[in-house]
């Protein structure tokens, strides 16, 4: 069977530009570095890459959680941090205001320290984070959680929610306390549940009234105790969060290795088959024009 010179002719172009498209190709991979340029290049890679890219964009949400949860804590920290001072200066003040040399003026300075520490601590207990919300108001963050109702009442507003942000594929952490688990319910020494709000309140109330009630101290310390318990808490909320940071980066450094090794390109095997591919190229090359030159020397 005889080829025609159309036959020849058609298939030397469609070598060439085979060659021409191989050398182009590798000529890319070379200017960008990736193996991949399509996913028609391996497409078993390429689901795996996507796969990998998916996993990383889900363990980068869980370091944004883990660093929001942080901040939250450490914001939770502060606050009681300070609210621990402040019923520790109060102690100090209930201890002194048992001194039966002090006269009933001197308990009224007492109790003018004591109503300003209780400020404080109302005004902590409705502290807000960095992005305005009520630390200890639960799920409820755009409410004050503790009200003042007047005459010693001190309601809380909030609710029991936690916020959970989930920080590694089966790992939670709570990045707040409700209000009431930090500051109700405490046992006001008597047998009888109060809050810390009304504690403070009862103790300025003795004072002004110079009846100093050694009760409180004991309601106090049920107060700090609480805080620091607290504190503890949060504490070790901190460290799950730095130890399920360590695992999310080896986690990461893995995936982002795998996606490397499938996608990464080899540049000496590349530069090494561009040189081959150059070679073909100029071989089919050379060999179209002998052939078309024969057959154009045929024609004549």
């Amino acid at each position: 069977m005889r080829i025609s010179t159309a036959q020849w002719y058609r298939q030397g172009v469609d070598a060439m530009l085979r060659n021409q498209g191989d050398l182009s190709k590798t000529q890319l991979q070379l200017a960008s570095g990736q193996r991949l340029l399509s996913p028609a290049d391996d497409p078993s890679a390429a689901t795996r890459v996507l796969e990998l890219d998916s996993m990383l964009t889900t363990v980068s949400q869980y370091q944004r959680n883990a660093d929001m949860a942080e901040s939250r804590l450490r914001r939770e920290e502060d606050v009681l941090g300070g609210a621990g001072e402040i019923l520790q200066r109060v102690r100090e003040l209930a201890v002194r205001a048992t001194n039966g040399s002090l006269s009933a003026g001197d308990r009224l300075a007492i109790a003018e320290e004591a109503r300003q520490h209780l400020d404080g601590l109302l005004a902590l207990g409705n502290a807000t984070d960095t992005n305005g919300e009520y630390i200890f108001g639960g799920y409820r963050t755009d409410t004050p959680p503790f009200a003042d109702n007047g005459s010693g009442n001190y309601s809380y507003q909030g609710d029991q929610g936690q916020r959970l942000l989930q920080i590694g594929s089966s790992r939670q952490v709570a990045s707040n306390d409700p209000g009431d688990s930090v500051f109700m319910g405490i046992d006001d020494g008597t047998g009888g549940s109060s809050n810390t709000f009304s504690i403070l309140h009862g103790f300025i109330t003795d004072l002004e009234n110079n009846t100093p009630s050694g009760t409180v101290l004991t309601a106090l310390d049920n107060a700090l105790d609480r805080v620091q318990g607290i504190r503890t808490r949060l504490g070790g909320r901190m460290n799950a969060i730095d130890n399920q940071r360590g695992i999310n980066d080896s986690f990461s450094l893995v995936m982002e290795q795998n996606r490397s090794d499938l996608e990464d390109l080899d540049y000496a095997a590349a530069v090494s088959r561009l040189q081959q591919q150059q070679l073909i190229l100029q071989a089919s090359q050379q060999s179209f024009m002998k052939v078309e030159g024969l057959s154009l020397f045929n024609i004549l």
